[in-house]
């Protein structure tokens, strides 16, 4: 997260909103890995439409 903070410049909306979005495409990968790889994840996201409803 400091990564994405570090080289993407900017206090304004365009900025944020940049930001937003490369941090939830980051934990979306990382979940969708987590989830051929762990148990207790696959339980918890089942299929695509469970990520989904979690806002994922």
């Amino acid at each position: 997260m400091s990564l994405v903070s570090g080289f993407v410049e900017g206090k304004d909306e365009q900025g944020r909103l940049l930001r937003r979005t490369l941090i939830r495409y980051a934990n979306l990968g990382n979940v969708l890995i987590l989830r051929s790889i762990s148990t207790a994840v696959y339980k918890r996201f089942p299929s695509h439409q469970h990520l989904v409803q979690a806002a994922y």
